[in-house]
């Protein structure tokens, strides 16, 4: 037999009052739920834990004054337990772990860490990249309190809030001849020599996007980071599709590339929070906060290749 929470904090009312009828008053119950939950416990247990005396109250026992204490100490922990959730809860402090499927997140991510930690410097954060896939399981695991990942299908075991919408663009070195153009088709892309992200997901979403030019493709190297495809594209290797772009920085190989805007596919992706379903911790709400904000203003849109053409 099992013995309830609230059976023992009955029977831990009873122990201390010496009476049923002033532990029922303590706990605003019915003297009824009182001895009921004395007989349970007794019968749980199998020993008798007091002795009960007609108009003069209950008396426990040897063995009900220690089953008392190990009760006291049973509920003090639960209560303490219970509070250091709450604390975890609604307090600024602690870890916050996050899984990205971002190749793009360490153009951001440190920002948004830097201006939480200034803010809350009791706060770690533990930054882990990975694919889409291995991020949502981690999350769904509760290896991560939140993702940066690509929504692709819903997943009901995953509460969504999309940040930034980011329509795939081509890259190429500067001094290329598709470098004079603001827009490209997609059947100007297909004629070059293309470099591929071979990263799960993002290879078939490439291929089939350049497969809409009807020509045989020339893929002459596959990378699977997005600085190396930069870095790749910048020293001439070939031209490239991405979606995400960091600020206008060099490339790691040193040279600097253009960003230009497809004028005749709809193609991007949403990068998108992930968190599990329910209430959130505070700590992991002010993230969201942060990154929502982040992407609302300039220096978040920059990390994305505008469908607007200038005048």
């Amino acid at each position: 037999m099992t013995l309830s929470l609230r059976a023992m904090r009955y029977v831990q009312a009873a122990l201390k009052h010496g009476s049923i009828t002033g532990a029922a008053e303590a706990t605003h119950v019915t003297p009824s739920a009182i001895a009921a939950a004395l007989d349970q416990a007794e019968a749980a247990f199998g020993m008798a834990l007091v002795t009960r005396a007609r108009a003069k109250g209950i008396f426990p026992t040897a063995t009900g004054r220690d089953v008392g204490r190990r009760i006291d100490d049973l509920l003090e922990r639960y209560d303490v337990l219970l509070r250091s959730i709450s604390d975890l809860q609604s307090n600024l402090s602690g870890n916050l772990s996050i899984g990205y499927n971002a190749p793009i997140a360490p153009a951001f991510l440190p920002m948004l860490a830097a201006k939480m930690l200034q803010a809350n410097p009791d706060v770690t954060f533990t930054l882990t990249e990975g694919d889409n896939n291995s991020v949502q399981t981690g999350l769904v695991d509760g290896q991560f309190d939140v993702i940066l990942f690509v929504e692709e299908l819903p997943n009901p075991q995953i509460e969504t809030q999309p940040l930034v919408y980011a329509p795939t663009y081509c890259l190429c070195a500067t001094d290329h001849a598709l470098a004079q153009y603001e827009t490209v088709s997609v059947s100007q892309i297909v004629t070059e020599p293309l470099i591929l992200l071979d990263r799960p997901a993002a290879r078939g979403y490439y291929l089939d996007l350049l497969e809409q030019g009807g020509e045989a493709l020339r893929v002459v190297a596959t990378a699977n980071s997005t600085e190396m495809v930069r870095s790749l594209v910048a020293s001439k290797v070939g031209i490239s599709l991405l979606n995400m772009k960091p600020r206008d920085v060099p490339t790691y190989a040193g040279n600097n590339i253009n960003c230009l805007r497809i004028r005749d596919s709809n193609s991007g992706v949403t990068l998108s929070l992930g968190f599990p379903p329910g209430p959130k911790r505070r700590l992991v709400q002010t993230f969201v906060e942060c990154c929502t904000t982040f992407f609302e203003e300039p220096l978040g849109a920059n990390l994305t290749v505008s469908m607007a053409l200038s005048d």
